[in-house]
């Protein structure tokens, strides 16, 4: 996959620097308008065969597309935001048409199915949830950080019981989607996450206490919510 995307941004790279250098010299006249949803359109178009979160990927080219059309005027600005929700909505639909269906059972993955990167040292569990919901549990396991990408799914890590390391570190990504986090009521949790149009909900412990463990959360969230509790 990594080898087709990189053939076709070359492709469109070196088509868009021809046409460009003909309209230059005058050999051809057409329509730059809009030229810079270029930089948009481009690089979503080949994360669609190299991404992992291909839902992101298709509703960042469906901006990038409907960006030019206002440009050229085929469409207004004012309206564009209208047309915005149309393309979430389709997407939407789509993966609960398409994906929900084979993906509607509830896994509990253990430490040891799950994917991890060392980080400073620190093994991190990877957890990446598209289209589907996953449960995870690390009750009497050890725990020191996990990084979590989820897109139109959601992601359900339960950390009653574990060896939490002081300072561990989850990093949410976390887009049209939702994550839940469980903790036991004596670690001090950091809530350090931002949020565009989303929500996050924190009813654990956020107050620091004398040889209190701490775990930080952050990282984003768009168009989802966060739950720790």
């Amino acid at each position: 996959m990594k080898s087709t995307s990189k053939i076709i941004g070359g492709i469109a790279l070196v088509a868009f620097g021809i046409v460009w250098a003909l309209e230059l010299l005058n050999v051809i006249h057409i329509s730059l308008e809009g030229w810079w949803t270029l930089f948009i359109i481009v690089p979503c178009f080949v994360n669609i065969f190299s991404d992992r979160h291909k839902a992101g990927a298709v509703i960042g080219f469906g901006i990038g597309i409907l960006l030019l059309l206002a440009a050229r005027n085929v469409i207004l600005w004012d309206d564009i935001w209208k047309y915005m929700i149309c393309l979430v909505a389709v997407v939407w639909g789509v993966a609960m048409l398409f994906f929900n269906k084979k993906n509607s059972c509830c896994h509990c993955h253990t430490v040891s199915e799950e994917k991890t990167i060392v980080v400073d040292g620190n093994k991190m569990h990877r957890i990446d949830v598209s289209f589907s919901k996953q449960n995870y549990s690390y009750s009497g396991q050890r725990f020191e950080g996990a990084e979590v990408h989820t897109s139109f799914g959601a992601a359900s890590l339960d950390l009653r019981d574990a060896d939490i390391m002081d300072g561990a570190v989850i990093t949410l990504d976390c887009s049209f989607g939702g994550v839940e986090i469980c903790v036991d009521k004596d670690i001090y949790v950091k809530n350090d996450i931002d949020s565009t149009f989303a929500g996050v909900e924190c009813k654990c412990n956020t107050q620091q206490a004398a040889g209190a463990k701490t775990l930080c959360i952050k990282g984003h969230c768009n168009f989802g919510g966060v739950e720790i509790k």
